[in-house]
């Protein structure tokens, strides 16, 4: 008997809210413009945050770096380093010099010394270019 009582009034309220029809949206709720609000930019506007990604290199794969150079060199990738564990030296000191004969910025470069233990396996056969973006 309560359970019946209970949806006839949630069904009194339900018509009694739905037939208020001389209400309108703008009288309800207006919002007073004021010039110092912020104004606010579309969903559609995309902003850029930042990041980073590696690139791994296994021999000179030219037309990779050259996608790398054409990043920087058009103001996408801030910056580049270049990582590599001691036995990949001279692979890294090509890419190094190509990406900074090429854009004309330095470019960093940083040895890596990695251990494998039990439970770690390193792939000490490659170079990685970390990039960073704006």
């Amino acid at each position: 008997m309560l359970n019946k009582v209970m949806i006839g009034l949630i069904g009194l309220i339900l018509i009694g809210c739905s037939s208020n029809s001389d209400v309108s949206v703008s009288k309800v709720s207006s919002v007073p413009v004021n010039a110092s609000m912020p104004v606010k930019s579309a969903a559609s506007d995309p902003v850029m945050l930042g990041g980073w990604a590696p690139v791994f290199f296994t021999g000179f794969d030219k037309s990779q770096l050259d996608n790398i150079v054409a990043g920087i060199n058009q103001g996408r990738i801030k910056r580049a380093v270049v990582s590599y564990p001691t036995r990949m030296q001279t692979l890294a000191g090509k890419i190094h010099d190509y990406l900074q004969q090429q854009t004309q910025q330095t470019i960093a470069m940083k040895s890596v010394e990695l251990k494998d233990t039990d439970q770690v396996k390193y792939d000490l056969k490659q170079v990685i270019v970390t990039l960073y973006f704006n």
